[in-house]
């Protein structure tokens, strides 16, 4: 199995979700049929471990692929990133209160306050971010501040193509160059 697909499914298991409003429960989809506790994940390609991560809570809906976790996290360990992807070649981690995927379309979305933190200093925050696994591209429209070494960047929406190694910020963007504060 690709490397790809393996993290492309590995993270749609670690999908988290909100909370279902009073009233809805008739209209929504059964109970999941698969409801796990502090889950923990670990994915591997022949002996080496290409993904980890772990959630509060985890659910799977059989019938439609449907995966959400809550207050989940998510670790490419150093080296394990497909070609070396930009960001990664050191590792990388990303944390959010609510993750959704769907193993059919292969895309994950993360919400509640995202956080992606590289191995080689960079520091992500947004409060949405859409991962398409076809693709290996990252976007978001409500937001992004990057802190890096040397460096703060803020905008009001992004897209990330890692094959291409193409980040593109869009609308209102900010660069400031020199010596920066970390979280």
């Amino acid at each position: 199995m690709s490397r790809t697909l393996v993290t492309s499914l590995a993270a749609c298991l670690l999908a988290a979700c909100s909370p279902r409003r009073a009233g809805d429960e008739a209209q929504q989809e059964p109970p999941p049929q698969v409801v796990l506790h502090g889950a923990r994940l670990s994915t591997y390609e022949g002996e080496a471990l290409t993904l980890s991560g772990h959630a509060e809570r985890l659910t799977y809906q059989r019938t439609g692929g449907d995966v959400q976790a809550s207050n989940a996290t998510l670790r490419v360990p150093p080296g394990a990133a497909e070609g070396g992807e930009l960001g990664a070649t050191k590792g990388l981690e990303v944390s959010a209160p609510n993750m959704e995927g769907l193993l059919s379309s292969k895309q994950l979305v993360a919400s509640g306050g995202v956080v992606v933190r590289t191995g080689e200093g960079m520091v992500v925050h947004t409060p949405r971010l859409t991962y398409d696994a076809t693709t290996r591209s990252a976007r978001g429209n409500e937001g992004v501040r990057i802190q890096g070494p040397g460096y703060n960047l803020r905008s009001d929406r992004f897209e990330l193509s890692f094959p291409d190694e193409t980040f593109t910020f869009e609308g209102s963007v900010e660069t400031v160059l020199g010596a920066v504060e970390r979280d």
